[in-house]
């Protein structure tokens, strides 16, 4: 019948997958989707926990801020292995995520500060 294909596991492996596992190769799109992933949990996070604390004030956003650039790059320079400037950059790897983290951290913040306190 058919010839068969050569597939190596990382080909098989899900976005999930690969995202829990180093020394892979990533293509910018898969990046870009797991720091997404990765922002968006962070944010929703913090924002709960400052939300349940009752933190108040510029120091949450600032600290959020250093934060979203922080751990993410951390998660993909020391757990995945990826070097960012082979993507273009940091800037470039964090792309449109940080809007989208910043409104989902803003609306856990607010949130769960207005129910509780």
């Amino acid at each position: 019948m058919g010839g068969t294909s050569a597939t190596t596991p990382q080909t098989c492996l899900t976005l999930w997958q690969k995202a829990f596992t180093r020394d892979l190769d990533w293509r910018k799109d898969e990046l870009r989707d797991v720091v997404f992933w990765v922002i968006v949990l962070f944010s929703v996070s913090l924002g709960s926990v400052y939300g349940l604390l009752g933190f108040q004030g510029m120091p949450c956003f600032v600290s959020y801020f250093a934060g979203v650039v922080l751990v993410p790059s951390f998660y993909w320079s020391s757990f995945l292995g990826v070097d960012d400037e082979d993507f273009g950059g940091k800037m470039e790897v964090l792309g449109d995520s940080i809007g989208s983290g910043a409104a989902a951290f803003v609306l856990s913040w607010v949130g769960l500060f207005s129910l509780i306190h």
